[in-house]
């Protein structure tokens, strides 16, 4: 084929179309989203328990306040809408379901009990505030670590020691394997409870049309199409084929809105029984007290090595914190699987064995955020290739190199049957260690790690980062309800404009822009002539949407195959309109012409006229007319991308605080579309890690009170706690999956956790203490160095 070989839009620093319009204040959220003038408001009255009995419910003052339309409970809801039950085909796992509204017991502070409906926003404030619910309180179980012994209190009657999910792996010959090892290191790592907390809560717009059976639902969701067919399975009457979902800006998701929650469905629900508009607006209390929360995991690790720092068997024991209920569409399976099958990473580890748990407590549900458990997995792992250096007297990069799949394994299957079909792992390594100035930090580092007053130390992160997911991972985590595939529908207008429906929703990503690349490469348009349309299902072919690092594996791949389909007939229709071979024909920037003679040309133009029986020009015999095409693209099981990161910090002795003096990304996510883009995306998710790491995390006490629902007490990163990296690129492209593109959205935070715990954990070395948990606050990095020797 004469195709060109000049250089396409992917892999150039194009910037976004989505800033200008963006920053000058012309995006349209939620709340921003014209209301009709019926409009009603919702507000939910949410448990002051943990735990408890709900003896009664007095609507009747709620009921008086003028503007107030009704005051529902959890058994109105139940004749509009069916329990949320998520389906999870696991060995271990106990299905169990959620009412909407909580019916006789309440399970976790902030769980709805009721809802007013309002014409007014500010008269349901008030309202939600006389509702008068009289509770029998009851013990609660809030701590991961008691919440499945005997005797603690029961968060489901039907589950037994609140063990939700409890699964088991070894690979063959395990035993004797481990018990053929040299030397043996254990380790307990603990992750502190986090959320995403996007900078726009959540929110959603119901709007019934004319007659009444049907429903434009706005929501700033992740999932459109997950969230559609959500609705239409828990509201009683509800056709999926009447209910279109349509993302406007979200402003910011990270997996917290790639949830369904029930706000969703009762909002619909009041809508179609009302037959009126109704809009609910999340405020941060809420948001951190019911969107889904995340971490809060308990990694016990065992690992036999050689004298030389090889690592030849591993066995882990993991208990993840469910909640209450288990989170829609996800439930409590992800975080367990997730951290027992990405543990080894980049390493040789063939003999392996885990126990993993999912425990049910008295707090919010739990669901995916971003990096789900990798950031906590690999904490635990890169924190045993420090701890084995440190036995061994080994330098830790060393033991990194001895242990890490060589160039020439590739391609590699892991102890549990996941294939890395391409990688950079010891390439990115050293590329970082350079990048840094490893080997002369540590030629300069004294043995009590004091420099210059401060505890300085090296931290270093090799990891894995799951992308691009299909039905065939999916279904190995037992999530038999996620499709895994996604979809795009590129037409080409008779004007030769080009517009792609893509099954992705954005989220602040960029996909106007990167997608709108790799729909003129493979179109062969120009890219100014590409729009790009998602988030609606209305216009959109069907698609598992937008999480997990997936959007250009899964939507790009879907892109380039429908994108070829349409350049292929475009050729077609050329060639017959030039009287030449369609093998002769080359389309780029926007036009045809006959490789070799560039004189010999059309527009996309002139072609879409005959595609659409606009001219006097006949098209190819067989050929049907229209120029457009659909493709459903599911990737491999996974698209697995790699990165290193290594950081530079200073403990202050006198306070305990935490300075990040350096900081090297080396990140390899295959083909890049957009550099400037990916750049942005290491970023962003680097800063969510150092925030993970140094001080963010929701805090419950003993009887499930969340002590910091608000930005007061729950710490995020500021630009002054954020340094500035330096980023560096390689490019594996994967050979697994279509145009050669692995994930990036989450590989900044999955590495930022355990570099900067490697990091502080070296900076004390020389006191002879324990780094093992996050988040790494001043008050406990203190208290261990008052107890460490010096």
């Amino acid at each position: 084929m004469a195709e060109a070989a000049t250089r396409g839009y992917v892999g150039q620093s194009i910037l976004r179309r989505e800033d200008e319009y963006l920053l000058r204040g012309q995006g349209r959220f939620v709340d921003d989203l014209p209301e009709p003038r019926d409009t009603l408001f919702l507000g939910f009255v949410m448990s002051p328990h943990a735990h408890a009995r709900i003896l009664t419910i007095d609507t009747a003052e709620a009921r008086a306040v003028p503007g107030v339309v009704d005051v529902l409970t959890g058994e109105d809801l139940a004749k509009l809408t069916r329990p949320v039950v998520t389906e999870v085909e696991f060995p271990g796992y106990i299905k169990h379901g959620r009412a909407v509204l909580a019916r006789g017991k309440v399970r976790f502070v902030g769980e709805h009990v009721a809802v007013v409906l309002a014409e007014d926003p500010y008269v349901v404030q008030d309202a939600v505030e006389l509702v008068r619910i009289d509770y029998d309180p009851m013990p609660a179980a809030a701590e991961l670590e008691t919440a499945h012994l005997p005797g603690a209190p029961q968060v489901h009657d039907d589950i037994p020691n609140n063990t939700i999910f409890a699964g088991a792996f070894k690979t063959p010959d395990f035993d004797s394997h481990w018990a053929a090892g040299e030397l043996t290191l254990r380790e307990r790592f603990r992750s502190g409870r986090v959320a995403g907390v996007p900078i726009e809560p959540r929110g959603c717009l119901a709007l019934p049309d004319h007659v009444g059976d049907a429903l434009v639902f706005h929501s700033s969701t992740q999932v459109p199409h997950l969230l559609r067919t959500a609705l239409a399975m828990h509201i009683v009457g509800a056709s999926e084929s009447k209910i279109r979902v349509v993302v406007p800006e979200v402003g910011g998701g990270f997996g917290t809105k790639a949830q369904i929650y029930t706000e969703e469905i009762v909002a619909a629900a009041l809508a179609l029984a009302r037959r009126r508009p109704v809009k609910w607006i999340q405020d941060r209390r809420e948001e951190l007290l019911t969107s889904i929360h995340a971490r809060d995991h308990l990694y016990d690790v065992e690992a036999r090595y050689t004298r030389d720092g090889v690592v030849t068997a591993l066995r882990l024991e993991l208990f993840t914190n469910a909640g209450a209920y288990s989170s829609l569409p996800f439930g409590c399976t992800l975080e367990p699987s997730g951290g027992a099958r990405m543990i080894v990473g980049p390493y040789r580890i063939r003999h392996y064995a885990y126990k993993n748990y999912s425990i049910a407590t008295h707090t919010c549900p739990s669901g995916a955020y971003r990096g789900v458990a990798q950031p906590t997995c690999f904490m635990a792992i890169e924190g045993m290739m420090d701890r084995i250096a440190r036995q061994l007297e080994l330098d830790p990069a060393e033991v990194r190199r001895r242990n890490m799949i060589q160039p020439d394994e590739m391609p590699w299957v892991n102890a549990v049957g996941v294939r890395y079909d391409t990688g950079s792992y010891m390439e990115s390594l050293e590329k970082a260690l350079e990048a840094i100035g490893y080997d002369a930090f540590r030629k300069s580092q004294p043995a009590d790690r004091l420099i210059d007053g401060k505890f300085r130390g090296v931290g270093i992160a090799c990891f894995t980062e799951v992308s691009g997911t299909g039905a065939p991972g999916w279904r190995a985590r037992g999530l038999t309800r996620m499709p895994g595939f996604d979809s795009a529908l590129i037409k080409v207008e008779p004007t030769g404009k080009v517009t792609a429906y893509i099954s992705h929703a954005n989220g602040g990503q960029g996909h106007y822009t990167t997608f709108a690349q790799l729909v003129a490469d493979s179109t062969g348009a120009a890219m100014s002539d590409v729009t790009i349309v998602e988030g609606d299902t209305a216009a959109t072919p069907y698609g598992t949407n937008t999480f997990a690092s997936r959007s250009a594996v899964t939507g790009g791949g879907a892109v380039i195959r429908a994108g070829r389909k349409v350049r292929d007939k475009m050729r077609r229709i050329a060639a017959e309109m030039l009287e030449v071979s369609a093998q002769d024909v080359v389309i780029e920037n926007g036009a045809a012409h006959v490789a070799g003679v560039p004189d010999m040309k059309l527009s996309l133009t002139d072609i879409a006229e005959t595609a659409y029986s606009m001219n006097n020009r006949a098209l190819p015999r067989g050929e049907e007319y229209g120029l457009e095409a659909c493709d459903f693209y599911d990737p491999p099981l996974v698209t697995m991308a790699n990165a290193v990161h290594v950081c530079t910090v200073a403990v202050d002795p006198e306070d305990a605080r935490v300075s990040i003096e350096g900081y090297v990304v080396v990140h390899d996510c295959g083909r890049i579309i957009n550099p400037v883009i990916v750049d942005g995306q290491v970023q962003g998710g680097t800063a969510q890690g150092i925030g993970e790491a140094l001080m963010e995390e929701l805090v419950y006490d003993a009887q499930g009170q969340l002590l910091n629902a608000n930005l007061l007490d729950y710490l995020l990163p500021t630009a002054e706690d954020v340094p500035d990296y330096r980023i560096h690129h390689i490019e594996s492209p994967t050979i697994d999956a279509e145009g050669g593109f692995k994930g990036v959205g989450e590989g900044g935070v999955i590495g930022a956790v355990p570099a900067v715990v490697n990091a502080v954990a070296d900076a004390l070395a020389g006191l002879d203490v324990n780094v093992n948990r996050i988040p790494l606050r001043p008050s406990y990095l203190y208290g261990l160095m008052r107890a460490g020797r010096g």
